[in-house]
């Protein structure tokens, strides 16, 4: 019987410079011109080149690590002939996870990802924070508790597993909250290396902007299953699915969760494009038979279990 295999898909922080590998560049070829068409910069050069403050860059970030996700996933899917159960992606891995199911078509995911960076970095500057070993209930009630303080924003964004736990919200609220976690004990606290303040309040001024950008472009059912961030539930049509990505961008993506669902089938998971952070996190969430792409011995690992 096949094995179900789960892809999933990296978000921002797994970029590096030269992620492109030699293979992923004999795929390139038949994907210049949508990659010229959708970006008004050169995103190749700058992957392979840098500077690495530009490919930090939110709006350089985001379609970066999509393009190199996406080539993953079709190198991939020819050398070993297999099609996936279920896609999904953390934050903006979700976007990549729609371009490989067939829902938006590579052009358009890298424009409107490229937009929704550039849309982010004009909100009010914030920050994130990684909290390990610390209770969930414990980081949202102190969240809640410097809200109401200081009248300001600060919030649980990525809720990835039992021992971490990302915040987000302004600068001065994140702070706060960090400054009582250390004061309490819970000396694990490590700031992301962003300058926006990814799924949370702040970001409620890109909602109408971004929500004009994705009704412009074409979106069909997906091709597989994909399990979205908000809600670690499939869309039921378009119109459900398109809500899913704007409320994605101010409330919390419930990796954990996603990771539980996951694992009920007892399959195959593949980690699909750059570092390999998100393998980190499914063991740290119990699951064992996780692979990442970049790892040097990807398809002899992954051919052992097909």
């Amino acid at each position: 019987m096949p094995r179900h295999i789960s892809f999933i898909f990296p978000g921002q922080g797994s970029q590096h410079l030269g992620m492109l590998d030699e293979n992923l560049k004999n795929l390139l070829h038949s994907h210049i011109g949508e990659i010229n068409d959708s970006l008004e910069f050169n995103l190749i050069d700058i992957i392979d080149n840098g500077p690495i403050e530009d490919l930090n860059r939110t709006s350089i970030t985001q379609p970066a690590i999509l393009l190199t996700s996406y080539l993953y996933f079709k190198n991939i899917c020819e050398e070993l002939d297999i099609i996936p159960n279920i896609v999904c992606g953390h934050s903006l891995g979700e976007y990549s996870a729609l371009v490989a199911a067939d829902c938006i078509s590579l052009k358009d995911g890298l424009s409107l990802v490229n937009k929704r960076g550039i849309l982010m970095e004009k909100c009010k500057a914030g920050s994130m924070y990684a909290i390990l070993d610390t209770d969930i209930n414990v980081i949202t009630n102190l969240c809640l508790k410097v809200k109401n303080k200081l009248n300001t924003i600060v919030a649980p964004a990525n809720l990835n597993s039992a021992f971490q736990t990302v915040i987000s919200g302004t600068n001065e609220g994140v702070a706060e909250v960090i400054k009582e976690l250390k004061n309490a004990g819970h000396k694990k606290c490590i700031k992301l290396k962003v300058s926006v303040a990814s799924h949370s309040e702040v970001m409620n001024e890109t909602l109408g902007k971004f929500k004009d950008e994705i009704n412009k472009l074409k979106f069909t059912n997906p091709r597989y299953e994909i399990i979205h961030n908000v809600d670690c539930q499939t869309a039921d049509n378009v119109e459900n699915l398109k809500n899913k990505l704007l409320n994605q961008l101010i409330m919390p993506v419930q990796w954990s969760k996603t990771m539980q669902y996951i694992q009920k089938f007892n399959g195959i998971v593949i980690e699909c494009g750059p570092s390999k952070i998100l393998s980190g996190l499914a063991k740290a969430n119990g699951i064992d038979n996780v692979f990442s792409t970049s790892s040097d011995s990807f398809f002899d690992d992954i051919r052992t279990l097909l």
